[in-house]
């Protein structure tokens, strides 16, 4: 019996230890604005900095960027990034306008270290590629512009107004097995699955001049020296060979996800077939996403506000050509 209560008295103090630890977690971020309980259980929206840092679940933080320049080599540089990126490429219908932004997402629990995190990765950007940040009030614009829906959000009046932003920002997408429907609009998301261990240039470009409307996304994420010894050791029990001594930026950890949007059932059976074989053409193995079309959408056109990937491990200098390595390869 005095074995059980110092049991439950160890468990109750770890309780309380936690629930302090939580306390004080909250204190520290007290100056962000929280969002609705509806927000919260619909996008995973917590609390928000107005000039454009999101708060959300899983200690996940984001800030939004528009993106100019040649990005390709942003890939060199993305295993010295502490946090995630994530390029989404919008290709207009027919020659439109195409768009390109940039997410930088970190873990941590206080905003105060994140934005620590955040800013030493932005500098690291900046020596890159041109890019200019998002407050919340456009990057939820662009959101809901995105979705076709003719809205001017204000954070202010939404939070005062409690309301459930993605109901407001986004349209409902209905969904089948590997395509759905949002609007009057016919869709389809991919995933890659895999990746040559050499990929020629060329292949946004390419998808470019198909002249549908698209959305391209492709998430970067550093790997640790022990991730990259290990996968190593992996590669090498696989092949029975032993792999040179290579440094640990040699490989990143990456997801790449398509989403067409077409005015017709019939075209999207054309485009998706199309884009399968551009894709084989590049020795990318690109896959619907089977029974997960609205997630995908929703975090490619979210920008990753609702979070969805594959990740695989892959050569830096492969992903520089996914990229970009186009004669016109300006994001």
């Amino acid at each position: 019996m005095a074995k059980n209560a110092g049991v439950r008295a160890i468990a109750k103090e770890e309780k309380r230890l936690e629930k302090e630890r939580k306390r004080q977690v909250e204190l520290a971020n007290k100056m962000l604005i929280p969002v609705s309980k509806k927000t919260i259980e619909t996008l995973g929206i917590i609390c928000f900095d107005p000039s454009g840092v999101f708060r959300l679940l899983e200690n996940r933080w984001m800030r939004v960027f528009k993106v100019t320049g040649d990005i390709k080599a942003l890939a060199s540089i993305a295993p010295k990034l502490s946090g995630r990126i994530r390029i989404v490429w919008h290709l207009g219908e027919d020659g439109g306008r195409d768009t390109c932004h940039m997410l930088l997402i970190e873990n941590g629990e206080i905003y105060e270290e994140v934005r620590q995190l955040m800013s030493k990765d932005e500098n690291l950007i900046k020596e890159i590629v041109r890019i200019t940040s998002l407050n919340v009030d456009e990057v939820m614009n662009h959101i809901s512009g995105e979705f076709g829906q003719n809205i001017r959000f204000s954070y202010a009046s939404y939070v005062r107004g409690n309301k459930d932003w993605k109901k407001e920002c986004f349209l409902e997408i209905s969904e089948e097995a590997e395509k759905f429907t949002v609007g009057r609009l016919y869709g389809e998301a991919f995933y890659a699955l895999s990746y040559p261990s050499i990929l020629k240039e060329g292949f946004i470009e390419t998808l470019r001049g198909l002249g549908c409307q698209m959305y391209v996304s492709l998430d970067v994420n550093s790997l640790t020296t022990e991730e990259q010894l290990d996968f190593n050791r992996a590669i090498e029990k696989r092949y029975n060979k032993r792999l040179s001594q290579v440094a640990d930026s040699d490989y990143v950890n990456v997801s790449l996800a398509l989403v067409i949007l077409c005015d017709s059932d019939d075209a999207r059976e054309i485009i998706e077939k199309t884009v399968m074989a551009v894709a084989n053409g590049y020795d990318i193995m690109l896959t619907p996403s089977f029974y997960e079309q609205k997630k995908v959408t929703e975090s490619v056109m979210s920008l990753a506000l609702i979070d969805s990937k594959i990740m695989r491990n892959v050569k830096v200098d492969v992903v520089g050509n996914l990229m970009g390595g186009e004669a016109n390869a300006d994001a």
